[in-house]
């Protein structure tokens, strides 16, 4: 009789709550989500388990806490009565959804996004409370669309423990068994080697089981290379899974943190399938250059004092060179190298030797110049000047003279005037008593391509240019000649194999509309280096650099008409007019307005960057994302557009409340330097990201949306460097 009375005020209560609790869900074309309680009422006093329930549709998918290579975690922000607190959410384990070469985490079918919320004792709810919550997810199949719903639940407040509600209780049991549990008496590290790491982990010897089909997922994202392949083995008393590094390899981690998935659970150590472990890292050095015979892996870099990158003097030449050859698809590089292959185009025939003499003398040019560009960066840096790569374009002087020297070369290619034609034919009729005058050429061919290479950081460059700052003069030499050989190396293959030129077409008519053609990438730049101007010297500086280079071009024009008729009326309104024209141009002082014009207008969430304000905000728990940018650098201007002012990720550092900074050095700044030379570089572009609470996070230098929203995770927790 006790019995069934029990049984039928178990039933009223279910009856009443269940009268009494509301939960409005809310439907997509792609998901159904609503937040639904465990507990059929609330007990001021007693944690509430409640959940963000997805229910998705066949063939679509949404994402766990960290999404893998593409894809974004499921957001919630509460809005709660006083009294109540939420936590955290608490992930089920994912499984793993391949997408073409990608690899992404999360979840299929329902899915469970367990939430406990903490209530005060003594609070006064009334009869009933209402908890709210904005859900936000981005669900995906062929195509991915970002949803949000406005979602709440009401339950009745009761003074005695609640019962479970059984509609739920099932799927909270399952979701629960689904969450990471922790395997005591168990030790786990990690080594990085080879481009992998090796997670070891050592159960009790009296834990003979053997889990089976382990797969690690990260907490944080660009840790491993998620659509690689994990090797998991049994070796003796220890268990060994191998799992790839990340492209570009982040070789600050300072341990493994994440979830391993076993089918078949832990034995005893832990009844569920996932486990969450926090492995520490040790990085390992090959002492031989030659592949492992027995896993033909190759050597590995490893991490310096500072989470530097301490890359070897082999691997940083390697990146030196191999950031050098991309120097030459730069838009400041590319048009000066045209101009020299159409020149070999035109000694093709019947001279390969004066080719390859040529080739050299441009190879002498580029590797003379970077000498030159090395010695003053470490004479400087010898004597207390905080410079970096790039140095030369802080000076408005220089831009101004690099301005009017390439708009001179572009009037020149577009016909307006023919430099040199007299002598040209004095070294025609010299050429048989040994002139060599076409060596000098292809030198400063190579000279000139240098100096306007210099305001580029290739990928590649920035760590190996940086590997600089703290070695001996001898090996910065050596990194700065593999740029230089890096970048020379396409004109001196194409003098070395003259043959290759049969694929490009003879010479004709043609060659003289590829000149003019030539001209305007020449006329881009000119307009670029006014823009490099104007951050410099304001838009005062950008007028009078136009008007002096009208001047100059005037004078062009002049010289061109009367060279051949006239030539010393020509030569004396040529050199009357480009120095009048330069007298124009010439910048003042610089101006402090100047330095931040366009910048950081009041529309603009960006500030400057401040080494005392890092700290400050640090030291609040506030995340920083620092962009070390100059506006004659062509990398960060194309990363600005693309990614930084990308509307996903300048809401996501809303969102997050990134406070970002930008380390302007378009014009010299001894503090911007120091701090370049902080995180070992000593160029531009840099980017620096500070997780709350966290320490420094370096991204590439070439940037993506996906790139920097991956970086920023979905919370400056998730994603600090440990």
């Amino acid at each position: 009789m006790r019995l069934q009375n029990h049984l039928i005020a178990t039933l009223g209560f279910l009856v009443f709550a269940a009268a009494n609790s509301f939960a409005a869900s809310v439907k997509t074309p792609h998901v159904e989500a609503e937040i639904i309680s465990r507990d059929a009422a609330v007990m001021p006093g007693q944690p509430i388990d409640v959940a963000l329930r997805l229910k998705i549709i066949d063939h679509w998918h949404t994402y766990w806490r960290n999404p893998g290579d593409s894809g974004l975690p499921t957001k919630l922000t509460w809005s709660l009565p006083t009294g109540i607190t939420a936590g955290e959410i608490r992930w089920p384990y994912p499984k793993k959804l391949p997408l073409g070469p990608l690899m992404n985490f999360g979840y299929e079918g329902e899915a469970l996004h367990l939430v406990t919320l903490q209530t005060q004792s003594g609070s006064q709810f009334g009869q009933s409370v209402t908890l709210k919550a904005k859900a936000e997810w981005l669900v995906c199949s062929d195509v991915c669309i970002p949803e949000s719903a406005d979602l709440a639940i009401t339950l009745p407040v009761v003074n005695t423990p609640p019962l479970r509600d059984p509609r739920w209780e099932k799927a909270f049991v399952a979701a629960n068994a689904a969450l990471p549990g922790t395997i005591k008496n168990w030790t786990s590290g990690a080594t990085a080697a080879n481009g992998q790491f090796t997670l070891v982990l050592t159960p009790p010897p009296s834990e003979n089981f053997a889990p089976t089909e382990v797969a690690f997922y990260p907490f944080r994202e660009e840790v491993i290379a998620n659509a690689g392949r994990q090797i998991f083995s049994k070796t003796g008393g220890e268990l060994r899974l191998t799992i790839p590094f990340a492209e570009p390899a982040n070789l600050t981690i300072k341990s493994l943190d994440g979830v391993l998935v076993s089918q078949n659970g832990w034995g005893t150590a832990h009844p569920g399938k996932a486990v969450e472990i926090s492995a520490p890292v040790s990085y390992v050095k090959t002492s031989s250059s030659l592949s492992d015979p027995k896993t033909g892996a190759v050597p590995t870099a490893k991490v310096g004092p500072n989470g530097r990158e301490d890359l070897g003097l082999a691997i940083a030449m390697l990146f030196a060179f191999v950031g050098g050859l991309i120097l030459n698809l730069m838009p400041c590089v590319f048009p000066v190298l045209g101009i020299k292959v159409m020149s070999f185009v035109q000694q093709s025939e019947g001279a390969p030797k004066r080719m390859k003499q040529q080739g050299f003398a441009f190879l002498g040019g580029v590797v003379v110049s970077f000498w030159v560009l090395a010695g003053l960066l470490i004479a400087l840096r010898a004597g207390g000047e905080s410079i970096g790569w790039g140095f030369q374009l802080q000076s408005p002087a220089f831009v101004t003279l690099l301005a009017g020297l390439f708009l001179l070369m572009a009037l020149n290619l577009s016909g307006v005037f023919e430099f040199g034609m007299r002598l040209q034919a004095v070294a025609g009729n010299l050429h048989a008593a040994g002139n060599r005058s076409f060596l000098l050429d292809a030198f400063f061919s190579g000279v000139l391509a240098t100096i306007i290479a210099t305001p580029c950081t290739a990928p590649f460059m920035g760590a190996a240019l940086g590997y600089t700052l703290a070695q001996p003069a001898s090996v910065s030499l050596l990194v700065f000649t593999s740029v230089a050989l890096g970048m020379a190396s396409p004109i001196v293959v194409l003098s070395l194999f003259p043959g290759w030129l049969r694929y490009l077409p003879k010479p004709g008519v043609w060659m003289n509309t590829f000149k003019q053609f030539m001209a305007f990438p020449l006329f881009a730049t000119v307009a670029w280096l006014a823009w490099v101007l104007g951050s410099q010297q304001g838009t005062d500086g950008i007028g009078l650099l136009l008007f002096g280079m009208v001047v100059i071009a005037f004078g062009a024009w002049l010289y061109g008409r009367w060279q051949i008729a006239h030539p010393v009326r020509a030569s004396v309104a040529a050199i009357s007019l480009l120095v009048a024209g330069a007298v124009i141009a010439w910048p003042g002082p610089i101006m402090e307005r100047a330095q931040s014009a366009g910048l950081n207008s009041p529309a603009d969430a960006w500030v400057p960057f401040s080494k005392q304000k890092v700290n400050e905000l640090r030291g609040q728990g506030r995340a920083v994302f620092i962009d070390f940018t100059a506006t004659w650098c062509i990398t960060c201007q194309v990363n600005k557009r693309i990614a930084l002012n990308n509307n996903e990720v300048v809401a996501r550092f809303n969102d997050l409340k990134i406070t970002r900074m930008k380390a302007d050095w378009t014009v010299k700044d001894p503090a911007i330097t120091e701090a370049l030379a902080e995180f070992g570089r000593n160029g531009v572009p840099l980017y620096v990201y500070y997780p709350a609470g966290g320490e420094a996070r370096l991204l590439p230098e070439v940037l993506t949306p996906s790139v920097v929203l991956s970086a920023l995770g979905s919370s400056g927790v998730a994603t600090a460097a440990k």
